[in-house]
């Protein structure tokens, strides 16, 4: 099978490794513009007040790594006592590289995973701090504070879609058998891009039932991997 893998490019490398082991050719384009967004006074009182939080939440591995420097920044030591979350084993390889214990879902690798985990359901009059990129979703904000909590968001990075990017998708899509859509913001843009990808007979692997929803919504068949890390999608592909 030859699976079109739109992924950032520090992580071809990890997918390369891991799909060779399942008869997976990648084709592995990168679809993001990532720009880190400056530091502001009000962020860095965010960090240096870390210790007053409950937990934290990375929402990506870009997420993580701003963290992580920030630490470096203000933390000789991280602060103890901390909830340190994520969704996947990618993201949390960053944070266990600062020798923080993290925590992730062992098998779903989503934010609806993350929101059932022991440490983000009785959550009620505590802290917690989501770092993320510029926009995106807010379910977990959105669902933490349903549950009481006081949440606040930092955005540490903006990412856009590069037009050249979806093109080269487009190109490459006659030479591949599936393709691997982890975000919105990227099945939106292909499908907007080229209407030829809803007629296109290859498989689409979905990493959430959220996206899997959103395809049946526009006429595009497909099926949920369970996750948007490795492991999920090669056990899919088992």
């Amino acid at each position: 099978m030859r699976l079109l893998l739109p992924k950032p490019e520090p992580d071809w490398a990890r997918w390369r490794d891991g799909l060779a082991g399942v008869g997976v050719e990648p084709i592995l384009i990168d679809p993001w513009q990532l720009e880190w967004l400056d530091e502001t006074p009000a962020q860095r009182s965010l960090w240096l007040e870390l210790d007053q939080f409950s937990g934290v939440i990375c929402v990506s591995r870009r997420a993580a790594e701003a963290l992580v420097s920030a630490l470096d920044r203000y933390w000789p030591m991280p602060p103890a006592r901390l909830h340190w979350l994520c969704n996947g084993p990618a993201t949390a390889s960053v944070l266990a590289a600062a020798d923080l214990p993290v925590q992730f879902p062992e098998s779903d690798n989503t934010a609806e995973a993350v929101l059932a985990l022991p440490q983000t359901r009785d959550v009620a009059l505590q802290k917690w701090l989501i770092v993320k990129g510029e926009g995106g979703r807010s379910v977990f904000a959105q669902t933490l504070q349903q549950r009481s909590a006081e949440v606040t968001e930092t955005a540490v990075y903006r990412r856009a879609l590069r037009a050249e990017a979806l093109a080269d998708l487009s190109r490459q899509r006659d030479q591949a058998d599936a393709i691997l859509v982890s975000s919105l913001t990227l099945a939106q843009g292909l499908v907007q891009q080229d209407a030829g990808w809803q007629d296109w007979p290859g498989r689409w692997l979905f990493s959430s039932p959220r996206l899997l929803d959103w395809a049946r919504d526009v006429g595009i068949e497909g099926e949920n991997t369970g996750g948007a890390a490795l492991n999920a999608v090669t056990h899919h592909l088992r």
